[in-house]
C-alpha cells in the first residue's frame, strides 16, 4: 500500500528546511540540492511541490510572512489603536531566536529580489500588505484621539516600516548593536512621538 503523504505538511517541512539553509549558509547557497539535503529528500521530490528555486524561495518568504501575520493577529486580538499597533510592531521586530531567523530570511531576500523581477514584485506586494496593516492601526489610533492632531499618517507609517527594516538589517549584520531591550526602546520612542 502506498504511503499517504500530507502534501501541505511536507511542503511546509521543505520550506522550513529552506529557511534553515538560508540562515546557515546564505541565500546564494540555498540551492535545490542543499534544500533537498536539509529536507531529507531528493531534488526530484522538490519538483513535485515547487516549480524551481525561485518558487521555493518565494513560497518560503510568503510562509514566513503569513506566520508573522498570524502572530500579529493573535497578539492584537481585543486591542485597539496604539495598543494594537505596539504589539504588532513587537511581533515584527527580531526580539528572539524565531524572529531573528525571520529577519535573516527577509534580509537575504532583499539582495535576491534586486535581480529577480518576480521576487521583487512579491516583496513589493508583501511590503504593501504590512504597510496597510500598520496604516489601519494608525487610523484607528487617530479615531481614538491617541495621536497628535494633524499627524501625517502616511509619514508615521513609513517611519514604522523603516524601524522594522532598519532594526532587522542591523540585527542580522551586527546583533550586539540592537539587543531586544534596545529594539523596544527604539519602538517606544517612536510611538511616544506620535502621541497627542
Amino acid at each position: 500500500m502506498p504511503k499517504i503523504v500530507d502534501w501541505d505538511a511536507r511542503r511546509d517541512e521543505i520550506l522550513s528546511a529552506t529557511w534553515r539553509v538560508i540562515a546557515r549558509e546564505g541565500i546564494a547557497k540555498a540551492t535545490i540540492r542543499a534544500i533537498a539535503r536539509e529536507a531529507d529528500c531528493s531534488p526530484g521530490i522538490l519538483a513535485h511541490y515547487f516549480d524551481g528555486k525561485a518558487d521555493i524561495l518565494g513560497a518560503a518568504l510568503l510562509l514566513s510572512h503569513r506566520r508573522v501575520g498570524a502572530r500579529m493577529d493573535a497578539a492584537a486580538a481585543g486591542l485597539r489603536g496604539l495598543g494594537a499597533l505596539r504589539v504588532v510592531m513587537l511581533e515584527a521586530l527580531p526580539l528572539d531566536d524565531k524572529r531573528d531567523l525571520e529577519a535573516q530570511i527577509e534580509i537575504s531576500f532583499w539582495g535576491r529580489a534586486l535581480g529577480n523581477a518576480a521576487l521583487r514584485d512579491l516583496q513589493n506586494s508583501e511590503f504593501d500588505r504590512l504597510k496597510a496593516r500598520l496604516r489601519r492601526h494608525l487610523a484607528e489610533a487617530a479615531e481614538l484621539h491617541q495621536l497628535r492632531p494633524a499627524l501625517d499618517l502616511d509619514l508615521a507609517c513609513h517611519q514604522l516600516v523603516v524601524l522594522i527594516d532598519g532594526v532587522s538589517a542591523e540585527r542580522v549584520l551586527y546583533p550586539d548593536r540592537v539587543p531586544p531591550g534596545r529594539q523596544v526602546e527604539l519602538l517606544e520612542e517612536l510611538l511616544n512621538g506620535l502621541k497627542e
